[in-house]
Protein backbone atom coordinates (compact mmCIF):
# COMPACT_ATOMS: atom_id res chain seq x y z
CA UNK A 1 0.00 0.00 0.00
CA UNK A 2 1.77 3.51 -1.28
CA UNK A 3 2.50 5.37 1.85
CA UNK A 4 0.43 8.88 1.88
CA UNK A 5 2.55 11.87 1.50
CA UNK A 6 1.59 15.02 3.94
CA UNK A 7 1.19 17.58 2.04
CA UNK A 8 3.00 21.13 2.45
CA UNK A 9 0.25 23.49 3.82
CA UNK A 10 2.67 26.19 2.60
CA UNK A 11 2.24 25.70 -0.51
CA UNK A 12 -1.14 26.15 -1.15
CA UNK A 13 -0.34 29.64 0.55
CA UNK A 14 0.17 32.56 -2.46
CA UNK A 15 3.49 34.22 -2.10
CA UNK A 16 4.37 37.28 -0.65
CA UNK A 17 4.37 40.31 -3.54
CA UNK A 18 8.49 40.73 -3.32
CA UNK A 19 8.66 43.31 -6.47
CA UNK A 20 10.50 46.00 -5.79
CA UNK A 21 10.07 49.11 -8.15
CA UNK A 22 12.83 51.74 -8.86
CA UNK A 23 12.07 55.03 -9.78
CA UNK A 24 12.23 54.86 -13.54
CA UNK A 25 9.03 52.27 -12.93
CA UNK A 26 7.29 55.06 -10.20
CA UNK A 27 7.77 57.79 -13.35
CA UNK A 28 5.86 55.67 -15.88
CA UNK A 29 3.21 54.94 -13.80
CA UNK A 30 2.62 57.97 -12.12
CA UNK A 31 2.00 59.73 -15.49
CA UNK A 32 0.20 56.11 -16.70
CA UNK A 33 -2.63 57.21 -13.67
CA UNK A 34 -2.46 61.01 -14.76
CA UNK A 35 -3.10 59.68 -18.45
CA UNK A 36 -6.11 57.87 -17.20
CA UNK A 37 -7.91 60.50 -14.75
CA UNK A 38 -6.97 62.86 -17.69
CA UNK A 39 -9.15 60.92 -19.68
CA UNK A 40 -11.63 59.87 -17.49
CA UNK A 41 -11.15 56.71 -16.59
CA UNK A 42 -11.08 58.04 -12.70
CA UNK A 43 -14.48 58.15 -10.92
CA UNK A 44 -15.03 59.24 -7.45
CA UNK A 45 -11.53 59.03 -6.74
CA UNK A 46 -11.36 55.12 -8.38
CA UNK A 47 -9.25 53.99 -11.28
CA UNK A 48 -11.88 51.67 -13.21
CA UNK A 49 -11.51 48.39 -14.63
CA UNK A 50 -10.84 49.86 -18.05
CA UNK A 51 -7.90 52.27 -16.36
CA UNK A 52 -6.42 49.15 -15.08
CA UNK A 53 -6.21 47.84 -18.12
CA UNK A 54 -4.46 50.60 -20.24
CA UNK A 55 -2.19 51.31 -17.12
CA UNK A 56 -0.89 47.37 -17.59
CA UNK A 57 -0.82 47.45 -20.89
CA UNK A 58 1.32 50.71 -21.07
CA UNK A 59 3.48 49.21 -18.29
CA UNK A 60 4.01 46.24 -19.25
CA UNK A 61 5.28 47.58 -23.08
CA UNK A 62 7.40 50.31 -22.05
CA UNK A 63 9.50 48.37 -18.95
CA UNK A 64 9.07 44.86 -20.39
CA UNK A 65 7.58 43.39 -17.29
CA UNK A 66 4.63 41.45 -16.47
CA UNK A 67 3.26 43.34 -14.27
CA UNK A 68 -0.24 42.57 -12.48
CA UNK A 69 -3.66 44.72 -11.53
CA UNK A 70 -2.31 43.71 -7.72
CA UNK A 71 1.52 45.18 -8.12
CA UNK A 72 -0.39 48.21 -9.43
CA UNK A 73 -2.66 48.76 -6.51
CA UNK A 74 -0.51 47.99 -4.16
CA UNK A 75 2.56 50.28 -5.54
CA UNK A 76 -0.56 53.02 -5.82
CA UNK A 77 -1.45 52.62 -1.92
CA UNK A 78 2.25 53.07 -1.07
CA UNK A 79 2.71 56.29 -3.14
CA UNK A 80 -0.21 57.58 -1.68
CA UNK A 81 0.60 57.27 1.69
CA UNK A 82 3.87 58.69 1.52
CA UNK A 83 1.97 62.05 -0.45
CA UNK A 84 -0.15 62.30 2.76
CA UNK A 85 2.62 62.16 4.92
CA UNK A 86 4.08 65.35 3.40
CA UNK A 87 0.67 66.72 2.53
CA UNK A 88 -0.87 66.32 5.82
CA UNK A 89 2.49 68.12 7.04
CA UNK A 90 2.33 70.99 4.36
CA UNK A 91 -0.55 71.99 3.65
CA UNK A 92 -1.65 75.57 4.52
CA UNK A 93 2.00 76.83 5.80
CA UNK A 94 3.48 78.82 3.61
CA UNK A 95 7.19 79.52 3.77
CA UNK A 96 7.65 76.19 2.06
CA UNK A 97 8.15 74.70 -1.21
CA UNK A 98 8.82 71.93 -3.02
CA UNK A 99 11.89 71.84 -5.12
CA UNK A 100 11.41 70.31 -8.29
CA UNK A 101 15.78 69.71 -8.58
CA UNK A 102 16.16 68.52 -5.04
CA UNK A 103 12.64 67.10 -4.92
CA UNK A 104 12.69 68.68 -1.35
CA UNK A 105 10.98 71.25 0.84
CA UNK A 106 12.80 74.06 0.87
CA UNK A 107 12.10 76.91 3.99
CA UNK A 108 13.81 79.06 5.75
CA UNK A 109 15.96 77.68 8.76
CA UNK A 110 14.12 79.85 11.45
CA UNK A 111 10.90 78.23 9.66
CA UNK A 112 11.70 74.81 9.83
CA UNK A 113 13.21 75.47 13.48
CA UNK A 114 9.97 76.80 14.51
CA UNK A 115 8.47 73.56 12.72
CA UNK A 116 10.06 70.67 13.52
CA UNK A 117 9.77 72.57 17.66
CA UNK A 118 5.72 71.92 17.25
CA UNK A 119 6.06 69.04 15.26
CA UNK A 120 8.90 66.56 15.50
CA UNK A 121 7.91 63.94 12.86
CA UNK A 122 8.65 66.48 10.60
CA UNK A 123 12.50 66.96 10.54
CA UNK A 124 13.30 63.69 8.27
CA UNK A 125 11.92 65.48 5.47
CA UNK A 126 14.69 67.88 5.55
CA UNK A 127 16.62 65.25 4.12
CA UNK A 128 14.08 62.92 2.68
CA UNK A 129 13.37 63.74 -0.94
CA UNK A 130 9.69 63.15 -2.41
CA UNK A 131 9.47 62.17 -6.34
CA UNK A 132 7.08 63.62 -8.17
CA UNK A 133 5.44 65.64 -5.62
CA UNK A 134 3.55 67.90 -8.13
CA UNK A 135 2.38 64.97 -10.25
CA UNK A 136 1.32 63.04 -7.14
CA UNK A 137 -0.55 66.47 -5.67
CA UNK A 138 -2.65 66.05 -9.15
CA UNK A 139 -3.45 63.06 -8.34
CA UNK A 140 -4.46 62.69 -4.63
CA UNK A 141 -4.39 66.05 -3.33
CA UNK A 142 -7.91 66.19 -3.96
CA UNK A 143 -8.55 63.27 -2.25
CA UNK A 144 -6.82 63.75 0.02
CA UNK A 145 -8.42 67.73 1.15
CA UNK A 146 -12.28 66.14 0.60
CA UNK A 147 -12.36 62.73 2.19
CA UNK A 148 -9.00 60.99 4.25
CA UNK A 149 -8.59 64.73 5.98
CA UNK A 150 -11.84 64.83 7.06
CA UNK A 151 -11.63 61.18 8.13
CA UNK A 152 -8.58 61.72 9.92
CA UNK A 153 -10.31 65.00 11.63
CA UNK A 154 -13.12 62.97 13.26
CA UNK A 155 -10.63 60.13 14.31
CA UNK A 156 -8.50 63.21 16.25
CA UNK A 157 -11.54 64.51 17.68
CA UNK A 158 -12.50 60.86 19.03
CA UNK A 159 -8.82 59.93 20.00
CA UNK A 160 -8.65 63.26 22.20
CA UNK A 161 -12.09 62.77 23.55
CA UNK A 162 -10.59 59.25 25.03
CA UNK A 163 -7.77 61.03 26.51
CA UNK A 164 -9.29 63.45 28.47
CA UNK A 165 -9.40 62.60 32.04
CA UNK A 166 -12.82 62.39 33.54
CA UNK A 167 -13.42 62.97 37.29
CA UNK A 168 -16.83 62.02 38.40
CA UNK A 169 -17.69 62.50 41.85
CA UNK A 170 -20.63 59.28 42.85
CA UNK A 171 -22.14 60.88 45.80
CA UNK A 172 -23.81 57.11 46.26
CA UNK A 173 -20.15 56.02 46.83
CA UNK A 174 -19.95 58.80 50.17
CA UNK A 175 -20.76 56.44 53.06
CA UNK A 176 -24.45 57.37 54.70
CA UNK A 177 -23.01 58.52 57.81
CA UNK A 178 -26.60 59.04 59.24
CA UNK A 179 -27.81 55.72 58.34
CA UNK A 180 -24.90 53.82 59.45
CA UNK A 181 -23.73 55.46 62.48
CA UNK A 182 -26.32 57.67 63.73
CA UNK A 183 -25.74 61.51 64.04
CA UNK A 184 -22.09 62.28 63.46
CA UNK A 185 -22.71 65.99 65.10
CA UNK A 186 -24.67 64.91 67.65
CA UNK A 187 -22.95 66.13 71.10
CA UNK A 188 -21.33 62.95 73.30
CA UNK A 189 -23.67 64.39 76.07
CA UNK A 190 -26.32 63.09 75.03
CA UNK A 191 -29.79 64.03 76.24
CA UNK A 192 -32.41 61.49 76.10
CA UNK A 193 -35.25 63.95 76.75
CA UNK A 194 -34.11 65.97 73.87
CA UNK A 195 -33.52 65.44 70.27
CA UNK A 196 -32.39 68.21 67.58
CA UNK A 197 -34.51 67.66 64.31
CA UNK A 198 -34.60 65.27 62.47
CA UNK A 199 -31.48 63.36 64.75
CA UNK A 200 -32.43 59.47 65.31
CA UNK A 201 -32.96 58.38 69.07
CA UNK A 202 -29.03 56.85 70.00
CA UNK A 203 -29.86 53.56 72.49
CA UNK A 204 -27.00 52.93 74.94
CA UNK A 205 -28.38 49.61 75.61
CA UNK A 206 -25.85 47.30 76.52
CA UNK A 207 -23.05 49.85 76.00
CA UNK A 208 -22.10 52.72 78.87
CA UNK A 209 -22.40 56.11 77.82
CA UNK A 210 -18.47 56.45 77.56
CA UNK A 211 -18.20 53.13 75.40
CA UNK A 212 -21.20 54.72 72.67
CA UNK A 213 -19.25 58.09 72.69
CA UNK A 214 -15.77 57.06 71.85
CA UNK A 215 -17.38 54.44 68.99
CA UNK A 216 -18.88 57.36 68.15
CA UNK A 217 -15.99 59.61 67.35
CA UNK A 218 -13.84 56.62 65.88
CA UNK A 219 -16.97 56.31 63.21
CA UNK A 220 -16.94 60.26 62.70
CA UNK A 221 -12.96 60.07 61.89
CA UNK A 222 -13.15 57.39 59.43
CA UNK A 223 -16.14 58.78 57.25
CA UNK A 224 -14.24 62.36 57.53
CA UNK A 225 -11.17 60.56 56.27
CA UNK A 226 -12.56 59.05 53.42
CA UNK A 227 -14.58 62.11 52.52
CA UNK A 228 -11.07 63.93 52.01
CA UNK A 229 -9.76 61.09 50.28
CA UNK A 230 -12.57 61.92 47.56
CA UNK A 231 -11.86 65.31 47.24
CA UNK A 232 -8.45 64.85 47.35
CA UNK A 233 -8.75 62.67 44.54
CA UNK A 234 -10.88 64.75 42.86
CA UNK A 235 -8.50 67.96 42.92
CA UNK A 236 -5.44 65.84 41.69
CA UNK A 237 -8.17 64.83 38.74
CA UNK A 238 -8.39 68.48 38.07
CA UNK A 239 -4.85 69.53 38.46
CA UNK A 240 -4.24 66.69 35.62
CA UNK A 241 -7.10 67.72 33.14
CA UNK A 242 -5.61 71.29 33.67
CA UNK A 243 -1.86 70.50 32.93
CA UNK A 244 -3.21 68.67 29.89
CA UNK A 245 -4.89 71.31 28.64
CA UNK A 246 -1.68 73.79 29.28
CA UNK A 247 0.38 71.66 27.10
CA UNK A 248 -2.83 71.47 24.30
CA UNK A 249 -3.25 75.10 24.11
CA UNK A 250 0.72 75.91 24.13
CA UNK A 251 1.05 73.45 21.16
CA UNK A 252 -2.06 74.90 19.63
CA UNK A 253 -0.59 78.55 20.01
CA UNK A 254 2.79 77.39 17.81
CA UNK A 255 1.12 75.88 15.35
CA UNK A 256 -1.35 79.15 14.87
CA UNK A 257 1.95 81.34 14.81
CA UNK A 258 3.76 79.15 11.95
CA UNK A 259 0.71 78.92 9.93
CA UNK A 260 -0.11 82.87 10.33
CA UNK A 261 3.61 82.83 8.98
CA UNK A 262 2.90 79.98 6.21
CA UNK A 263 -0.42 80.92 4.28
CA UNK A 264 1.36 80.25 0.65
CA UNK A 265 0.53 76.93 -1.06
CA UNK A 266 2.80 74.74 -3.03
CA UNK A 267 2.20 74.98 -6.65
CA UNK A 268 2.06 72.02 -8.59
CA UNK A 269 4.15 72.01 -12.46
CA UNK A 270 0.59 71.76 -14.00
CA UNK A 271 -0.85 75.00 -12.28
CA UNK A 272 2.46 77.42 -13.35
CA UNK A 273 2.00 76.63 -16.75
CA UNK A 274 -1.81 77.18 -17.01
CA UNK A 275 -0.94 79.91 -15.25
CA UNK A 276 1.79 81.30 -17.69
CA UNK A 277 -1.25 80.20 -20.54
CA UNK A 278 -3.64 82.01 -18.54
CA UNK A 279 -1.48 86.04 -18.56
CA UNK A 280 -1.20 85.55 -22.18
CA UNK A 281 2.72 84.30 -21.95
CA UNK A 282 3.46 83.99 -26.00
CA UNK A 283 3.57 80.59 -27.13
CA UNK A 284 7.79 80.68 -28.06
CA UNK A 285 8.60 82.45 -24.24
CA UNK A 286 6.16 79.79 -22.27
CA UNK A 287 8.59 76.69 -22.18
CA UNK A 288 11.63 78.87 -21.07
CA UNK A 289 9.57 80.91 -18.49
CA UNK A 290 7.90 77.65 -17.13
CA UNK A 291 11.69 76.28 -16.43
CA UNK A 292 12.48 79.09 -15.18
CA UNK A 293 9.81 79.51 -12.27
CA UNK A 294 9.89 75.92 -11.58
CA UNK A 295 13.62 75.81 -10.89
CA UNK A 296 13.50 78.83 -8.49
CA UNK A 297 11.07 78.51 -5.69
CA UNK A 298 11.39 81.87 -4.49
CA UNK A 299 10.57 83.53 -8.04
CA UNK A 300 7.66 81.54 -8.31
CA UNK A 301 6.63 82.57 -5.13
CA UNK A 302 7.35 86.61 -6.12
CA UNK A 303 5.53 85.45 -9.70
CA UNK A 304 1.78 83.96 -7.73
CA UNK A 305 2.31 86.89 -5.30
CA UNK A 306 1.44 89.80 -7.22
CA UNK A 307 -2.06 90.74 -8.81
CA UNK A 308 -2.73 88.68 -12.14
CA UNK A 309 -2.33 91.47 -14.40
CA UNK A 310 0.87 92.15 -13.07
CA UNK A 311 2.60 89.03 -13.47
CA UNK A 312 3.30 88.67 -16.96
CA UNK A 313 5.64 92.34 -16.65
CA UNK A 314 7.24 91.04 -13.42
CA UNK A 315 8.09 87.36 -15.23
CA UNK A 316 9.71 89.06 -17.91
CA UNK A 317 11.48 91.60 -15.66
CA UNK A 318 12.68 88.44 -13.62
CA UNK A 319 13.91 86.97 -16.77
CA UNK A 320 15.56 89.89 -18.22
CA UNK A 321 17.27 90.38 -15.11
CA UNK A 322 19.08 86.58 -15.00
CA UNK A 323 19.52 86.52 -19.53
CA UNK A 324 16.88 84.09 -19.91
Amino acid sequence: MAKKVKKDASADEPKRDTLKWTQEWDNVFIDAMLEQQVNGYRIDGTFTSAAYANMLKRLTNELKYPFDKDHLKNRMKTLKNNFNSCYDLFRGMSGFAWNPETKLFDAEPETWRELIQAKPAAKKWMTTPIQNYGKLLELFGKDRATGSAAESAKEKARRWAQEETSIDLDINEVPNVTAEFGTPFQNDAHDDNHEPNGAENVSFEGNSPCESSFKHRNKKVKTNTIIEKQFEAMNNGIKEVAEVMRVGNAISEKLVAIQERCKQRCYSETEVFEELVNIGVPDYLQLDAFLFLINSPPKMRAFFGVPKELRQELLIKMMSATNV
